[in-house]
């Protein structure tokens, strides 16, 4: 992994305002609706799931991180933010743990499954677009993030 690649993956991540904020994805977008970053190789190059890079420039690369899933804790597909804190928003673990995961937050195929997971791959992708596009044209907008990540509806009143 060179320094060069790392630098430019993270020339395409927004970092949330709060300690506890995702880093977003602003890079180019797959048809599944997650990030894709673009590695040189000797033949042209070669696409990498944009939460995968991330999770390997904190393993040791791409070989590190072979045959491991990424667990989505924030269930952002944007979402970057990877470090070895167990806190984070994306970390290394097994298909199992990934099941799991799933399986404790309820996003099996269900009408209480997660936002995003209930979404089809066209819906998802064109949801990661819109707020692709809303970021890079306005910036960090806490009302415009919860509306599109979290499918809060800015004008809608709260409870208190």
């Amino acid at each position: 992994m060179h320094s060069s690649d790392v630098e430019r993956f993270y020339s395409h991540v927004l970092k949330g305002p709060d300690p506890d904020s995702c880093w977003l994805w602003l890079g180019a977008i797959s048809d599944d609706g997650y990030g894709r970053f673009w590695l040189p190789t000797a033949g042209g190059q070669r696409a990498v799931a944009a939460h995968r890079f991330a999770l390997a420039t904190i393993h040791g690369g791409l070989t590190a991180i072979e045959g491991l899933t990424a667990l989505h804790w924030c269930d952002v597909p944007l979402c970057v933010r990877a470090s070895l804190d167990p806190s984070t928003h994306l970390l290394l673990g097994t298909r199992s743990e990934n099941m799991a995961d799933r399986a404790m937050k309820g996003r099996m195929p269900s009408a209480t499954a997660a936002r995003w997971r209930r979404l089809s791959k066209v819906e998802r992708s064109t949801r990661s677009r819109q707020l692709r596009e809303e970021l890079k044209t306005h910036g960090w907008d806490e009302d415009v993030v919860r509306e599109l990540v979290h499918g809060i509806d800015p004008d809608h009143p709260t409870l208190f």
